[in-house]
């Protein structure tokens, strides 16, 4: 009798570590506003100026952090970070390439596997898994490194020559690392963001 109960306590247990239907919804619907809002930031910044464009990662990791705080650890099981990862690369990256797309991805595995190891109880891990996952945020820009005149012809072909120009001048031949450390920074300070905003409101307020 004591060894089945401790089967089935142990099957709850594996159970309770999966995703369900509910925690797929929340994934999905922070997973849509988080890429709603990236794209809302990188395209506006781009329609700006090429500087801004180049600086995009820095924009939504501090924006965005709080939305994928708020999707991992309402969920706290593993997936919600690559399921978002993935939305991303097939939104952002598929264009830039297939090592672009496998990166992205890449960051986002990386990401939960961080939050793993933490068993899904630590907040540092958390925050530093944004840290680690906002530098997808540097893949698309592998296109503008390893397809330069490519990439270039298509923002002439969107913003004009003189933007092409412009950018050309600003983006140095290893932009991608510029972007990987843009995007690194980016993701400190909306982890920092979102551990105010979140201990003060969010997990005050229960939704947490």
């Amino acid at each position: 009798m004591a060894r089945k109960e401790i089967t089935q306590d142990t099957a709850t247990e594996a159970s309770s570590k999966k995703m369900r239907t509910r925690d797929l919804i929340y994934a999905g619907a922070f997973g849509a506003i988080y890429l709603v809002v990236m794209l809302i930031i990188v395209m506006g910044s781009s329609m700006v100026s090429p500087i801004l464009y180049l600086l995009a990662p820095l924009f939504v990791g501090t924006v965005c952090g709080t939305i994928y705080e708020m999707c991992v650890l309402k969920v706290r099981k593993f997936g919600p970070a690559l399921i978002l990862g993935v939305l991303f690369a097939l939104v952002a990256c598929t264009s830039a390439g297939p090592l672009s797309l496998v990166l992205a991805i890449g960051f986002a595995l990386a990401a939960e596997l961080i939050i793993m190891a933490g068993k899904y109880q630590s907040k540092m891990m958390y925050l530093l898994s944004f840290v680690v996952f906002n530098c997808n945020m540097a893949c698309p820009y592998l296109m503008l490194q390893l397809a330069r005149d490519e990439f270039l012809a298509r923002s002439v072909e969107f913003y004009g020559q003189a933007y092409a120009d412009t950018l050309a001048a600003i983006a140095p031949s290893w932009v991608f690392f510029l972007c990987l450390g843009v995007a690194i920074l980016g993701g400190i300070i909306g982890a920092f963001i979102a551990n105010k905003l979140i201990s003060k409101h969010f997990e005050k307020a229960g939704i947490i």
